[in-house]
């Protein structure tokens, strides 16, 4: 597989360097190996972690990405990334994959395989995004900032998507998603897609609101299966910088897509719609960076509140604990492209008791 992508990538940036006009081809990447020490009294998700030390490949990727001038203010852009695992020696998993045009002063449309607006945000008040550190993966952030599909996902697969300019700083973002469930579900005469758990053909969408501007970046999001009204969620989040420090906070409000996501009910027949009979499970969190010359420190704390689950009974084992978070993390920059890090993370569920994982890890 990994050969395959390889020969794919160098394929598509000779035949870029060859027969694209005025064409911008670039082949990048992101390589991170880090050796990581967890111990779980749960297994729970997000976590998953058990009881060991192992080393990973956590979110390494190569990718073609490219842009063409098309001349009266537009452009056509592209971009093809794959996961890879450079410690087991696999991957291949699809992750950002789009086409799309741009228009001076409209904005842009993509088609294809690409982040929500509820996730887009979130990777810029973490400064451990895409390690085993980040918050979506020790319970600072929601699961709905990772995955990928058609049921609330951070990567929503497809999927339309308009970026807007920014205008005094304030830009939108809007996405939605052409559900291929119904189409792929094979029913028995006289049963509808609505009477069948796994079958759904409602269309998730989600909308965003950034501004960036000084020191402040601002955020809020919106995002919706469609399945009913207990199949949503929001988030407001915002990061300051004074000189060599920063604070950053993060609300999501649950309307039942978090509590689903959770309690991994997108792959439980109770769940597949990505909905959820009670909204409890919401979070937030607060954190802070201090910059030391090419050193940052970072701390960070947050709180999940309890659900009583996809099927909205309390003491049910679909029940959401309460659940405290936070992590202690830093990082050193050799250059710009290359830096160590290292951190400790615990998540304490109510019952269940604690996952913890310490960190080290290299970045290329």
């Amino acid at each position: 597989m990994n050969k395959k992508i390889i020969v794919t990538a160098m394929g598509l940036v000779l035949a870029g360097g060859m027969g694209l006009a005025n064409a911008d081809v670039k082949l990048y990447g992101q390589l991170d190996v880090s050796v990581n020490a967890t111990d779980s009294d749960t297994n729970n998700v997000p976590n998953n972690y058990t009881d060991d030390i192992n080393m990973d490949s956590t979110n390494s990727a190569v990718g073609v990405k490219g842009s063409e001038d098309l001349g009266n203010g537009m452009s056509a852009f592209f971009k093809v990334e794959y996961e890879t695992d450079i410690v087991n020696g696999g991957g291949g998993t699809g992750r950002d994959m789009f086409v799309g045009v741009k228009f001076d002063g409209f904005g842009k449309l993509t088609f294809g395989t690409a982040s929500t607006a509820y996730k887009s945000p979130g990777a810029a008040i973490d400064a451990f995004y895409r390690t085993p550190l980040q918050s979506r993966a020790v319970g600072l952030q929601s699961n709905l900032h990772s995955g990928k599909g058609e049921e609330g996902q951070g990567r929503g697969t497809n999927m339309i998507r308009y970026d807007s300019p920014s205008f005094s700083g304030v830009s939108l973002t809007a996405t939605y998603q052409l559900d291929s469930d119904k189409q792929t579900q094979t029913l028995p005469p006289g049963v509808s897609c609505g009477d069948v758990a796994s079958c759904e053909d409602e269309d998730p969408y989600s909308l965003g609101i950034q501004y960036k501007g000084g020191n402040l970046f601002a955020a809020a999001s919106y995002i919706s299966t469609q399945r009913d009204d207990d199949a949503e969620a929001y988030q407001i989040l915002a990061k300051y910088s004074m000189a060599d420090f920063t604070v950053h906070g993060i609300y999501e409000g649950d309307m039942g897509l978090i509590t689903a996501q959770a309690n991994n009910g997108i792959n439980s027949p109770q769940g597949r719609n990505a909905s959820a009979m009670d909204d409890g499970a919401n979070y937030w969190s607060v954190g802070g960076t201090y910059t030391i010359g090419n050193n940052l420190l970072a701390l960070d704390y947050g709180q999940r509140d309890e659900s009583d689950g996809v099927d909205g009974v309390s003491n049910n084992a679909d029940d959401i604990e309460e659940s405290t978070s936070w992590r202690l993390a830093g990082y050193h920059k050799f250059s710009e492209r290359t830096r160590v890090y290292a951190g400790y993370a615990n998540t304490d569920y109510d019952d269940k008791g604690e996952d913890e994982i310490f960190s080290l890890g290299m970045r290329h």
